[in-house]
């Protein structure tokens, strides 16, 4: 009885604590909601929004990149937690929660438009966010994108697990951020993070 009761209220705590968590607002003080549109606009820089580009000696369209001009918004994104709940509850996007990431407005010859963190690039020294990742909590990801606050503002980072013997194992978080070469900025896994806003797509 007693161990029932322990593993009801551990269950309660942190279902409770995930609900208690902030959500995340656009641009129009709006809460984010999963399955709907929008753009990823970094605040600095000189650039514009979020789109793919071709630039590590690659022929397809696999990195994720900052688009050139200041005046284009990049390409439209959906957003969608890990562990989504029923309900209108669950379709909003939460502070520090685990996400899925997918441009939704693009084809790729990727397998999927969905956010990953690609191999590690030697010649470059640095881990790049790519397209080709997985749906929902695939064992096969490493880690998972989350969205926190940045003072005013917010910022993306990237979470994997620490290797350790036993659970539960710490989680290490790193800044999405720019990295430029041959006048392009890519996204990768930086020091230094963008600070960006969401801004929904109006269609039609």
């Amino acid at each position: 009885m007693k161990t029932t009761f322990l593993f009801v209220s551990l269950f309660s705590y942190v279902f409770f604590a995930a609900a208690d968590l902030d959500p995340v607002l656009d641009v129009s003080n709006d809460k984010l909601l999963t399955g709907v549109d929008y753009f990823i606009i970094p605040i600095y820089g000189g650039k514009g929004g979020i789109t793919l580009a071709s630039v590590r000696n690659k022929t397809c369209s696999l990195d994720v990149a900052q688009d050139q001009s200041l005046y284009e918004e990049g390409l439209w994104l959906t957003i969608h937690p890990i562990n989504i709940k029923k309900g209108v509850s669950g379709r909003v996007i939460r502070e520090s929660t685990d996400l899925t990431i997918r441009f939704s407005s693009t084809k790729t010859c990727a397998k999927s438009t969905i956010w990953k963190v690609d191999k590690y690039d030697k010649l470059r020294k640095r881990y790049f966010v790519t397209v080709g990742g997985v749906e929902g909590d695939d064992k096969s990801q490493n880690g998972w994108f989350r969205i926190q606050k940045e003072r005013l503002d917010y910022k993306i980072v990237y979470c994997s697990q620490v290797q350790c013997i036993s659970a539960p194992c710490d989680v290490m978080c790193k800044n999405v951020g720019a990295y430029y070469e041959h006048g392009r900025s890519l996204v990768a896994l930086t020091d230094q993070p963008f600070v960006v806003f969401f801004e929904k797509v109006i269609k039609g």
